[in-house]
């Protein structure tokens, strides 16, 4: 297995959580990585129906998946050496086959042999309330055995199989919840981002994609959320960091980084650790343990208007020059537009201040700015 290729592999296998298809991709991959003829991922649901994912490389390995299916369902594993029945178990070879000499052995002639190979191991990778799930590498019989290198660094991969297949199987089973609040949340005029370690992306909603899609701020790079500006890149890489191990600034709870562009404005980041794995998180059906909040200034959100006007019990008319002064218009700019006199819109004016409790149209103005959620307009 070769060390240095394992950063560029870890990207493929995280690609796998929202594309499972992406495993047909990936295992090439990881065979190459761990020098073996034949690698695979094999989820089965332990519901009525029993249905089994399979995703392989290389011979077809029927014999070894069945073995392992048996190994996984077993009550009791009959592993010789170790456990194999939690999520990062590595079952070897030597394990499987006892103390005897391994080439006698009945599961290397039984289960390794026919299928041309020489030397396996096998990680328990999933276990939930409806999947289980492992992971086999194998070296066809003119390959070396594995040796404690090559678990070494298995065992810097496997955690990361583990982890992927885990929050996919939990995207898998909050489908319906995840469905509803993408609709939701892919409402919003902020932009959000989920992403995992390194700031890699598992989630934006719509307005996050038009804020990379514009490319004045913010950029996608290798699927890693990154600021364009060199300063802001460094304070969010910071800040990814940091909430990725759960810590942020004690008072506020969250990293505030902004974001310039070359045009001399930006955007303002809120970078926040989620927990979601403890259920603290709001998103929890989407995939994430850090999220970023980002929000553009100078695009404001359309304000409730009705909800408003119900709420303080505003006429219709009222309603109207409340409209026209909400988007900046002077007194005289709304009479104007509405095709009334300057003295019925001041009289207008006096009525909202007294209905809403303010002195001043810029302290209307802010009432209003505060009961607008932030939903992009249709």
């Amino acid at each position: 297995m070769r060390a240095e290729t394992l950063s560029e592999l870890l990207g493929s296998v995280y690609d796998c959580v929202l594309d499972p298809a992406g495993w047909a991709r990936t295992l090439p991959l990881i065979s190459t990585f761990g020098e073996s003829a034949a690698s695979s991922i094999v989820v089965h649901d332990r519901q009525a129906d029993g249905r089994t994912r399979v995703f392989e490389h290389g011979a077809e390995q029927s014999f070894l998946r069945l073995y392992f299916e048996k190994l996984v369902l077993a009550p009791s594993p009959p592993v010789q050496s170790a456990t194999f029945d939690r999520p990062g178990d590595v079952a070897t070879m030597t394990m499987l086959a006892g103390e005897r000499e391994i080439q006698n052995s009945d599961f290397y002639v039984k289960w390794v042999k026919p299928l041309g190979f020489r030397d396996v191991i096998g990680v328990f990778v999933l276990k939930s309330g409806r999947r289980v799930g492992w992971f086999s590498l194998a070296r066809s019989d003119v390959q070396a055995r594995y040796g404690e290198k090559d678990l070494k660094l298995l065992g810097a991969l496997s955690p990361h199989i583990c982890r992927a297949l885990l929050i996919s199987d939990a995207f898998d089973l909050q489908s319906v919840a995840a469905a509803r609040l993408e609709a939701t949340v892919d409402s919003l005029s902020t932009g959000i981002f989920l992403t995992e370690e390194q700031g890699r992306i598992t989630y934006m909603n719509g307005s996050a994609e038009r804020l990379v899609a514009a490319g004045g701020s913010l950029s996608a790079r290798n699927g890693r959320l990154a600021a364009v500006d060199q300063g802001a890149r460094q304070a969010l890489s910071r800040a990814l960091a940091q909430s990725g191990l759960g810590r942020a600034p004690q008072a506020t709870g969250r990293h505030a980084i902004p974001l310039p562009n070359l045009a001399g404005g930006g955007l303002v980041a809120s970078v926040l650790p989620l927990d979601w794995r403890l259920g603290r998180n709001p998103l929890a059906a989407l995939p994430g343990g850090t999220a970023v909040i980002v929000q553009d200034p100078a695009t404001p959100s359309t304000p409730p208007l009705e909800a408003f006007g119900e709420l303080y019990r505003l006429t219709a008319a009222e309603l109207r020059v409340l409209e026209h002064v909400g988007d900046g218009r002077t007194p005289q700019d709304t009479a104007d537009q509405l095709g009334i006199s300057l003295t019925t819109v001041k009289t207008h004016l006096q009525k909202l201040f007294a209905k809403t409790n303010t002195n001043r149209q810029a302290d209307l103005v802010h009432l209003l700015a505060q009961s607008t959620p932030p939903l992009r307009s249709r």
